[in-house]
């Protein structure tokens, strides 16, 4: 499965990023505990599908600093009093490619199965909830992490490979 996230990663990489690209996301406000403007959620942050899968290339660099962000998103979400936030973190996951892609760049997926479908997953969002004096900085680091942008795809099974599951419908 690892192989088939790296060579789908590879592919994506080599294509403009048909979704929104962390830059574009609202950056948190910078006063602490304020809010930023309400506006509607991107599409390119919601998943509506089955599964969904987020590829993300990462400088070689900042590994350190993607992962920690990484590690402040789950922090968020295990520490909100939104359930959703809490369904959240039950079915995200977030896979390191193992292999050198080019330029020595590192490829991360974002594995959602099943996404909670129409939540928001924008990252600036979690991490304002979660840490409003904190978020502009982690905003920073994340945003500088980048390669391109990320490339999304929403999932919808074909077919399960298992002798005991069924074909879908």
């Amino acid at each position: 499965m690892r192989k088939l996230f790296f060579a789908l990663a590879l592919a994506l990489a080599a294509v403009p990023a048909a979704a929104q690209t962390p830059a574009t996301q609202t950056p948190p406000a910078t006063a602490p505990g304020a809010q930023p403007p309400a506006a509607a959620v991107p599409a390119s942050r919601k998943f509506t599908s089955d599964a969904g899968m987020m590829f993300s290339v990462i400088k070689p660099d900042k590994v350190a600093d993607f992962e920690m962000v990484m590690a402040r998103i789950k922090d968020a979400l295990s520490k909100s009093a939104d359930p959703a936030r809490k369904q959240m973190a039950l079915s995200w996951r977030v896979f390191k490619g193992l292999e050198p892609a080019p330029g020595g760049n590192v490829v991360y997926v974002w594995f959602l199965d099943p996404p909670i479908k129409d939540a928001d997953y924008t990252v600036t969002s979690i991490l304002t909830e979660a840490f409003p004096t904190e978020a502009q900085d982690l905003w920073s680091k994340y945003v500088a992490c980048f390669v391109s942008g990320q490339t999304m795809l929403n999932l919808q099974q074909l077919v399960n490979m298992s002798p005991t599951a069924g074909i879908p419908k």
